[in-house]
């Protein structure tokens, strides 16, 4: 997808023609520009989210709900990188939890065909009847 300047003019001109019958204000062009010429990361709009979302923002502009300050660049970049390593943390744990449960199963299906490893237990407990999971429960 990925939105960019000219699109997001051609919906503010299809606006100020056909919807509001006039020419918006430069402070909330700026604002428009700034909100919707990306896409939210990791999502996009498709045309008719962004016609919609941009109408809803002209509308609370003139009815005067919008508050059309622009964040500053420093702190919107310290808030990505907050959001960034969160989803880091997430995936790292979503991919230990995998790893975990691919292991416990993998050595599950070896026990099962009889092929037993030392690394299969903790300890050298010299056990090798039953389930792999009867003997390494804590």
């Amino acid at each position: 997808m990925g939105t960019n300047d000219k699109e997001i003019k051609g919906i503010i001109k299809a606006l100020e023609t056909d919807v509001f019958h006039q020419k918006f204000p430069q402070e909330l062009r700026r604002y428009l520009l700034a909100n919707y010429a990306e896409d939210p990361w990791p999502y996009g709009y498709d045309d008719g989210q962004l016609f919609y979302y941009i109408q809803q923002a002209a509308h609370a502009f003139f009815i005067g709900t919008l508050d059309t300050t622009l964040p500053d660049p420093l702190e919107k970049a310290k808030d990505e990188i907050v959001y960034l390593r969160g989803l880091y943390v997430d995936a790292m744990q979503e991919i230990q939890d995998l790893n975990e449960y691919i292991t416990e199963e993998l050595y599950e299906l070896l026990w099962s065909q009889g092929i037993v490893s030392s690394r299969m237990f903790p300890n050298d407990s010299g056990i090798f009847e039953g389930t792999y999971k009867e003997h390494n429960t804590l």
